[in-house]
């Protein structure tokens, strides 16, 4: 499900974005389109994480899996009435609100604890693969023939995804409860993300890579079309490069991190300053291949970064909790990301990618300093006694 769903999302994103500036010939109406999608997130991200604890999160895979196969077909009438891109926009958005934090949350279900670390380090490798062929057959279907069929192969594999889904035998390891109503039950998961050290810290990071994610992903068009000079290929050969390197860091993470959550957090600091710093290196770069061995770099440390990033916050958050954990990490960031990416382009208007990348990667530098320090303090450990090794 998760290859299916994520070739889809890319072959939608690339698609999606060629047709409405072919169509409207405006950089404005793609900064509506990415809005469109990540502030109806932010803005239901508090009600979706309760929803996603309450209900059953199988159901709501399916369902939200089964709408956007239907939603999204709204784009193939989108060339002659552009609002329509919006709609589908907000309802993707929406549904995405509760289907990823769904996903993340029925893993603990389904996989034994010691076993977190390597399910979610495969499946981050398997997500880099998919992003790669579909953000490279999107672009040529998209170029070559038109985005409709693009639009068409994205539902059919929210189809296969759901179906796939509808198969999956999740067991419930512990029994909500229903009787709690919506607003305390909300205010419950939000009061134990604040206090709960170690889950905060990861949103604040998720926050901070939401700004630096999002400087970083327009400079990557930038840098592989103009600074490095070619055009559409440079930009196909770092979106390849990213997602190369998101894969090798994840097999490091499969094959060398063990279940020690104390381990993971350390790794993560690191692999955090490693991206950091590369991307600085990457930022500076004058030619294609500097930029591709610093991308590489970088990616490698995101790969590793991202799946220990999910493996901790399902380690220490309850079955009644994670589904507004994981809502609130993922909305937020993605929300952040966009809008970061909306004023990178104002950004350029005044500064050169050059001083934007570093400004930015210092940045990132700087946070995952503080992490390391607040672990080495003993601020990130658990203040109940929970045991620092997955059981």
């Amino acid at each position: 499900m998760l290859i299916t769903s994520t070739l889809g999302d890319w072959f939608n994103t690339i698609a999606l974005l060629s047709f409405v500036y072919i169509t409207t010939n405006s950089p404005l109406m793609i900064s509506f389109t990415l809005i469109s999608n990540s502030l109806p997130q932010l803005l239901a991200s508090p009600f979706a994480g309760v929803f996603v604890d309450k209900s059953n999160r199988k159901v709501i895979m399916v369902v939200t899996d089964f709408v956007r196969a239907i939603v999204i077909l709204g784009l193939l009438f989108a060339e002659n009435y552009i609002y329509i891109v919006f709609i589908v926009n907000i309802i993707l958005g929406l549904c995405t609100t509760l289907f990823n934090p769904a996903r993340q949350s029925v893993l603990p279900n389904i996989v034994n604890k010691k076993d977190f670390t390597t399910a979610n380090s495969l499946s981050s490798s398997m997500k880099g693969v998919a992003s790669i062929i579909g953000a490279s057959l999107g672009g040529l279907i998209a170029g070559l023939i038109t985005p409709n069929i693009a639009f068409i192969i994205n539902s059919l594999t929210f189809v296969i995804s759901g179906l796939i889904i509808s198969k999956v035998n999740i067991p419930s390891t512990e029994k909500r409860d229903k009787n709690v109503s919506f607003f305390r039950d909300m205010k419950e998961g939000y009061i134990f993300i604040i206090k709960t050290p170690i889950i905060l810290a990861l949103v604040l990071v998720g926050v901070s890579w939401g700004v630096v994610g999002g400087v970083y992903q327009v400079l990557l068009t930038l840098y592989g079309s103009d600074i490095f000079g070619m055009g559409s290929n440079g930009v196909g050969i770092l979106y390849t490069t990213q997602g190369i390197g998101v894969v090798i860091g994840g097999l490091l993470v499969a094959k060398f991190v063990g279940s020690n959550v104390q381990k993971m957090k350390k790794y993560y600091g690191w692999a955090y300053l490693l991206q950091g710093i590369f991307f600085i290196f990457f930022a500076i770069s004058t030619n294609i291949y500097l930029g591709v061995a610093s991308l590489l770099l970088m990616r490698i440390a995101g790969g590793v970064i991202i799946p220990l990033d999910t493996t901790l916050l399902q380690s220490y958050s309850p079955d009644d909790k994670i589904g507004k954990v994981f809502t609130l990490h993922f909305s937020v960031y993605g929300s952040i990301f966009q809008l970061s990416m909306f004023f990178t382009g104002i950004l350029l208007e005044s500064f050169s990618p050059q001083v934007i990348g570093v400004s930015f990667g210092l940045l990132c530098t700087f946070i995952s300093c503080t992490w390391l320090l607040l672990l080495q303090g003993g601020f990130l450990d658990s203040k109940d006694g929970q045991e620092e090794k997955l059981a």
